[in-house]
């Protein structure tokens, strides 16, 4: 009997060593899908933040009210991007219990999937915006002119501005869109 009870005990805890390793194995995996995401994001606050900065440093260039209410607006839309993106990420890497039920997990992570999906579709709004307040202040910033008067440059640059954030968008969309799809079916592995 007493064998009986060794030899139980010891499948007891090579299936819980076992479990413990499979988990492990799972949220590092994870984990490297979500960081497919993470990294571009924090890559971009990073270029808003810096941006914020040029802007800030250049605005006595802005020479106008209309070029301060616009350098003022892209300043605050720069920032918003860059919390939305790390508020983004932190939804996503919250860190997972693969110990709780496989039910309770997906519906944790469903829940955050759908908060990250609205948080991206501020960001997405919020860099039109952005479109139309850089464009307007590139060409102070860098060629000394103010040349929002010409029909040519609203024409053209906001034509092939929109076209180009239109485009980048739906890849980016679709890019996350695919990783949290695979990030699911990883989770949807552990299905007992």
């Amino acid at each position: 009997m007493k064998n009986t009870w060794n030899n139980q005990s010891d499948k007891t805890q090579q299936e819980n060593f076992t479990s413990k390793i499979i988990d492990q194995m799972t949220q590092t995996k994870y984990n490297s899908k979500i960081n497919r995401i993470a990294y571009p994001e924090i890559i971009g606050s990073a270029i808003c933040v810096l941006a914020t900065i040029f802007i800030g440093f250049n605005f006595y260039k802005l020479d106008t009210i209309f070029l301060q209410g616009v350098g003022i607006v892209s300043i605050l839309v720069l920032l918003i991007l860059s919390i939305v993106s790390i508020l983004s990420i932190r939804q996503l890497k919250i860190s997972k219990d693969f110990n709780k039920p496989y039910v309770e997990v997906l519906k944790i992570f469903a829940t955050q999937k759908l908060e990250f999906y609205k948080l991206q579709k501020i960001n997405i709004t919020l860099s039109y915006l952005l479109l139309v307040t850089i464009i307007i202040l590139l060409s102070k910033f860098f060629s000394g002119k103010d040349i929002t008067d010409s029909k040519y440059f609203w024409t053209f640059s906001f034509s092939f501005g929109y076209i180009f954030l239109v485009f980048f968008t739906k890849f980016v969309t679709r890019f996350y869109k695919n990783t949290l799809k695979k990030s699911e079916e990883l989770l949807q592995e552990l299905q007992p």
